[in-house]
């Protein structure tokens, strides 16, 4: 057999191999046990990918090794939708099918006296870095609010989470941003939370499925049958708030008030059914492109690709499919 066509035979081997014998067995990248991750929880806790015979297994990574493991074909999906959207401006070629959230999972937190972002003028702000989603999402959030930064309050760059926390406590800084569960932290040892993020008009995906556009020619039943049960997932965890509340206990090892409390915070921040409208599609694609100041414009459909998840919400509706 000739080389050329040796490498071609075993390429169509192995898309067949991951088509079929490894469908049952699914690895899908993720970047932390958080609650960005809830739709995929919930669909492994609720039986929704065995349902579809499949077997997934979610594997803690970074953007960068999710993105590299993406592409090298190590895992088919990611749920990384921020990092993906950076490399294809570099040129790589994937697409977000499905997003469980729209808006940012940032809280503004400040400390006494300050309870409202009026009263931030002249203050000082923690930011994770200078380069972070966490400082460009706080710089358009308070952008909104009339303030600007150098002129209305100043940005410090003040680390993770813990240690912004903390700056903030000790009276380092004014205010920070803050995910959860550590939005619910400060609030118990006094801080106020002056702002959802999650309740602003911010667009900032996470908790998608995230895959390279060849998956969609090369194995495009594993990537419906991933999709139908994880956006299963989505609409448990939206309409049955008592029982995701567990799955949630469960899956981030935390106690249930905790885990109530980052539901409720969470919640506005859901998608409904796993897509973006097209406003919402430019608006995230823009703010990529701020981020990484790049001055020339691209479609949504280089980075977005909703019509599996359209497909798979039409058939649950038309099957009457209730969680």
């Amino acid at each position: 057999m000739k080389p050329r066509l040796a490498a071609a035979w075993f390429f169509t081997l192995a898309l067949l191999t991951f088509s079929f014998s490894n469908a049952a067995n699914v690895r899908i990248a993720i970047p932390g046990y958080n609650i960005t991750q809830l739709a995929f929880f919930v669909a492994k806790d609720r039986g929704y990918y065995k349902e579809e015979n499949l077997d997934v297994d979610l594997i803690q990574m970074t953007g960068t090794l999710a993105n590299l493991a993406l592409m090298t074909s190590e895992v088919p999906f990611t749920s990384v939708p921020a990092a993906a959207m950076n490399a294809n401006l570099r040129g790589a070629n994937l697409r977000v099918l499905f997003s469980s959230y729209e808006r940012p999972l940032f809280w503004l937190m400040t400390r006494a006296p300050i309870r409202d972002i009026k009263e931030l003028q002249g203050k000082k702000m923690g930011v994770p870095g200078f380069n972070s989603a966490g400082y460009f999402l706080l710089r358009e959030y308070l952008s909104k609010h009339g303030m600007e930064p150098g002129k209305d309050y100043t940005l410090l760059q003040a680390g993770d989470s813990g240690p912004r926390l903390l700056a903030l406590q000790n009276n380092f800084v004014d205010a920070t941003i803050l995910p959860l569960p550590w939005n619910i932290m400060a609030q118990d040892i006094g801080m106020h939370e002056a702002g959802s993020m999650a309740k602003s008009d911010l667009i900032a995906p996470s908790g998608a499925i995230v895959v390279r556009e060849e998956l969609l020619r090369s194995a495009p039943a594993v990537a419906e049958q991933f999709t139908r049960a994880t956006l299963k997932g989505l609409h448990f965890a939206l309409q049955r708030r008592s029982a995701t509340i567990p799955i949630i206990t469960r899956s981030l090892k935390i106690k249930d008030d905790l885990a109530a409390k980052g539901y409720d915070a969470a919640l506005p921040a859901l998608t409904q059914d796993g897509t973006f409208s097209e406003e919402s599609q430019k608006k995230a694609v823009e703010a990529v492109l701020r981020i990484a100041g790049a001055k020339e414009s691209l479609p949504p459909d280089r980075f977005f690709n909703f019509a599996i998840t359209k497909k798979v919400t039409a058939e649950l509706q038309a099957k009457g499919w209730k969680p």
